[in-house]
C-alpha cells in the first residue's frame, strides 16, 4: 500500500490519538497479531468467540508500531498503562469500534486514487469464476487488485484494497452478503463505479424470508454505482432479473441469449468435458467465437458477463478472447480430474440449490458424451433456513428427472427428506449415508470403472477427501 499519515486515519474514522504523532506513517496494516511484521499497524478484530484486543501486546511485542483499541475494551486502562510503561513509542489510537475503524480506513484510503476503475461483483453463485475471468482480461491490459480466496467480507475487502498504489488501474472486489444492507455497505467501501450481478438463488436463506429478498439484497450494489454514473451488467435470462430491475436506478446492461440484449451469446455447443464454445455478439453482430475452459453451461453466462464489461471499458478484443480461454477453474470448483478409469467432478468448495443444478447439468453432460456411467456424491447444504427440506427433495427430484445413474447422499438435512424414501434401497443404485466417514468405508464396492463422479456439498463438509477414496 501507499504510505498514509496517522492524521488521515483520524479524519477517516473520527478516532481518537493517546499516543503518538499525526504526521507518522503508516506502511501497513494486520488484523493478526501473529504474523505481525516490524512496523505494521495492529487492528484488533472482535469477533463471536475472540476479542482481537486481548492481543495487542503480543502484536507489539511482535513488532507493531502502533494498534487500535476499541474504547469499551474491559482491560483498556491495563493495556494503556502497560504500553505506556514499556513500549513509550508505540501509536495508539482509541476508536469506538475497531471493525468500523478497519472499513472506514478502507472507504478513505481507496477515494484517494481518483483514477482507479472500481469494479463489484455479487450474485449466488459464480462469483468467483466471473471475477477470474474479468481479472484475467485486465491483468493482460493494466495493473489490477483483485479479492483472492474468501477475502469477500468486512474484513477481507478492507484488506485487499490496502493492496491498491498508484500503479494499480483496476480494483475488483468479489461482494459476499449474508444479511441485508451488506452489499450496499461493501460497495460503498469499494466506491463501486462498475457492476456485475451474475444470478440469484437460495444461498443464505436463513438471513431472508424468501429469495426474492436476497435478490433487492443483491440489487444494494447499484446505489454506489449510481452515485459513481456506472453501469451494472445483470443476467437477463436470470429468474429475478425483473426483481432486480425493480429495485435499481443505476444504469444497466443486459447480458443473455437473446439477440435484443445489448450483449449475448449463439450457437454453443460442448465437447466431452462440458467446454463449451460459443459466438458472443453485440445485439446482431458478432464479436468473436471462443472457446472456455472451465466446464458447464454456466460458464457461458459467467464468462459473457465479464466479457460484456470488458468491451465496455474499451479493452482490445484479441486480449479479451486470449484471457476467456486461458482461464482455468479455481481449486475445488468444477475441475474435471481423470484418475485411473473413473473421472471425478471436483465441486466441493461449496454448494447452493442453484451451484447444485448446475453442477448436476455437467454431470449429466458429461456422462452423455463419454457414453459413462454419472455417479453424484452429495452432501448436506447449509443455511437455507426454514426451506431446507424443500430444497434438499427438489434436488433429489432433480437427480431423478436427469436420470443420473448413481444417487450417493450423506447428513443430516438428507436424512430429514429423505430417511422414508424407497429410491434409498441398494438395489436400486441409491444410497444414503449418515455421515461421511460411514459413505467412505463402502464407496469402493459402490464406484466402478467408467463412472463419471460429481461430489459436491458445503463448504463446511470438507468433501475434497472423498476423491482419495476412489
Amino acid at each position: 500500500m501507499e504510505n498514509i499519515l496517522v492524521k488521515d486515519v483520524l479524519e477517516w474514522t473520527k478516532s481518537t490519538l493517546l499516543s503518538g504523532s499525526l504526521n507518522t506513517i503508516i506502511s501497513n496494516f494486520s488484523t493478526d497479531s501473529r504474523t505481525i511484521c516490524k512496523d505494521d499497524f495492529f487492528i484488533p478484530i472482535v469477533g463471536e468467540n475472540y476479542d482481537g484486543n486481548d492481543f495487542i501486546i503480543d502484536a507489539v511485542k511482535n513488532g507493531a508500531k502502533g494498534f487500535a483499541i476499541s474504547k469499551n475494551y474491559k482491560n483498556t486502562n491495563y493495556i494503556l498503562n502497560y504500553i505506556k510503561d514499556s513500549y513509550p513509542d508505540v501509536l495508539i489510537i482509541q476508536s469506538l469500534d475497531t471493525l468500523d475503524f478497519l472499513k472506514s480506513i478502507a472507504r478513505g484510503y481507496i477515494r484517494q486514487f481518483k483514477n482507479l476503475i472500481t469494479i463489484g461483483i455479487t450474485g449466488s453463485v459464480g462469483k468467483t469464476t466471473t471475477k477470474n475471468f474479468l481479472v484475467n482480461i485486465l491483468k493482460n491490459f493494466s495493473n489490477v487488485v483483485y479479492s483472492e480466496k474468501n477475502f469477500n467480507n468486512e474484513i477481507g475487502i478492507p484488506k485487499t484494497i490496502f493492496n491498491i498504489n498508484k500503479n494499480t488501474k483496476f480494483f475488483v472486489a468479489e461482494l459476499g452478503m449474508r444479511a441485508k444492507n451488506q452489499i450496499k455497505e461493501l460497495a460503498d467501501i469499494c466506491n463501486v463505479k462498475f457492476g456485475i450481478i451474475t444470478g440469484i438463488g437460495p444461498s443464505h436463506l436463513e438471513f431472508f424470508n424468501n429469495i426474492e429478498e436476497i435478490a433487492i439484497a443483491k440489487a444494494e450494489i447499484n446505489e454506489k454505482i449510481f452515485d459513481n454514473d456506472g453501469v451494472l451488467f445483470l443476467n437477463a435470462d436470470d429468474k429475478y432479473f425483473e426483481i432486480i430491475l425493480k429495485n435499481i436506478k443505476c444504469k444497466f446492461a443486459k447480458v443473455g441469449k437473446e439477440k435484443v440484449f445489448e450483449y449475448n451469446f449463439s450457437n454453443y455447443f460442448c465437447d466431452e468435458n462440458a467446454y463449451y464454445s460459443y459466438d458472443f455478439n453485440k445485439y446482431n453482430e458478432k464479436i468473436f467465437n471462443i472457446k472456455l475452459n472451465i466446464p458447464g453451461f454456466n460458464n457461458i453466462y459467467n464468462s459473457s458477463l465479464a466479457i460484456s464489461l470488458a468491451l465496455y471499458l474499451n479493452i482490445d478484443i484479441d486480449i479479451i478472447k486470449k484471457a476467456i480461454q486461458e482461464t482455468k477453474p479455481e481449486d475445488l470448483r468444477m475441475e474435471i480430474i481423470e484418475k485411473k478409469e473413473v473421472v471425478v467432478i471436483n465441486d466441493c468448495y461449496n454448494a447452493n440449490p442453484l451451484s447444485m443444478q448446475s453442477a448436476i447439468d455437467t454431470l449429466s453432460t458429461i456422462a452423455n458424451k463419454r457414453k459413462m456411467r454419472s455417479v453424484a456424491i452429495l452432501g448436506d447444504m447449509y443455511e437455507l433456513g426454514s426451506e431446507s427440506q424443500k430444497f434438499h427433495k427438489e434436488i433429489f427430484d432433480y437427480l431423478i428427472s436427469n436420470k443420473i445413474n448413481v444417487i450417493i447422499v450423506f447428513g443430516k438435512n438428507w436424512l430429514d427428506v429423505l430417511k422414508e424414501d424407497d429410491l434409498l434401497k441398494i438395489k436400486t443404485n441409491k444410497y444414503f449415508f449418515k455421515n461421511k466417514e460411514d459413505l467412505l468405508k463402502e464407496l469402493h464396492k459402490i464406484i466402478k470403472k467408467d463412472d463419471v463422479v460429481l461430489i459436491k456439498g458445503s463448504r463446511a463438509n470438507k468433501m475434497e477427501n472423498i476423491i482419495d477414496y476412489i
